[in-house]
């Protein structure tokens, strides 16, 4: 017993040694702490030029003069593609993303790679392998989207409505787009740099739906569905309707 009880005092004399010379010892650094990695969000944000989207009130005013409201505004985004630069490889979020006007509109996106980013493109609506009648989950917001299909099936690519005034008359407007020939491809020439976490932000002007390249004039197109021409109108105006960037 003696013995015994002399071998496991100086084992433990034994390891409070080893345990402090490694401690001390300059050569054997302790190891740097591993940064936390944190999930980026996507935010959709709606501004008329630099004024924030406020519903149902008649204060907008468009390049033909026409004051407006918005009343309603339903879009998909897909395909949103990140454009890598300086060795960052470009990131496709494939979506779709539902975004209704009068919603928090966040998306999580995981952890994103963090890097230089030279712009990005999306499509504002579906691409042509989803923008099949029932191709997408039936959850009341697709089915309100659903285009007719005697009209050519599959969905609204985008839904913005609400009145404006024409000669001191308040109209109704309905700015609706469908169909893959009128699928917007919307380019976001800013760069920005993602680090870990925070927030890629893509805002939508509305005001550019009714500018440039076609001056929109609502007075002789209120109601976009059944006309290919205003649609086309509409799909080429929305391809610079919106910027990117990012917060942290």
């Amino acid at each position: 017993m003696i013995t015994l009880h002399k071998y496991v005092l100086t084992a433990v004399a034994l390891a409070f040694l080893i345990t402090s010379c490694k401690k001390d010892d300059p050569a054997t650094p302790d190891p740097a702490p591993v940064p936390a990695v944190s999930n980026t969000t996507l935010l959709i944000e709606h501004h008329i030029d630099d004024v924030p989207l406020t519903y149902d009130t008649l204060r907008y005013t468009n390049a033909m003069g026409h004051m407006f409201s918005v009343t309603r505004l339903e879009y998909y985004l897909s395909e949103i593609t990140l454009l890598g630069t300086n060795g960052t490889q470009d990131l496709v979020l494939p979506g779709p993303y539902y975004i209704n006007g009068t919603a928090g509109n966040r998306f999580d996106l995981g952890t994103l790679p963090a890097g230089e980013y030279a712009g990005a493109t999306a499509l504002l609506g579906l691409t042509a392998a989803m923008n099949q009648t029932d191709s997408l989950p039936n959850t009341t917001e697709n089915i309100n989207m659903a285009w007719p299909v005697p009209m050519g099936g599959g969905y609204h690519f985008m839904k913005f409505e609400g009145h404006f005034l024409d000669n001191g008359t308040s109209n109704g407007y309905a700015m609706h787009i469908g169909r893959n020939e009128n699928l917007p491809v919307c380019t976001m020439p800013e760069p920005f740099t993602v680090a870990s976490g925070g927030e890629v932000v893509l805002r939508f002007n509305l005001n550019q739906v009714f500018r440039e390249p076609n001056v929109y004039d609502l007075s002789t197109g209120n109601y976009s569905m059944g006309s290919m021409m205003l649609m086309g109108q509409l799909r080429d105006n929305c391809a610079n309707a919106f910027d990117i960037g990012y917060r942290p």
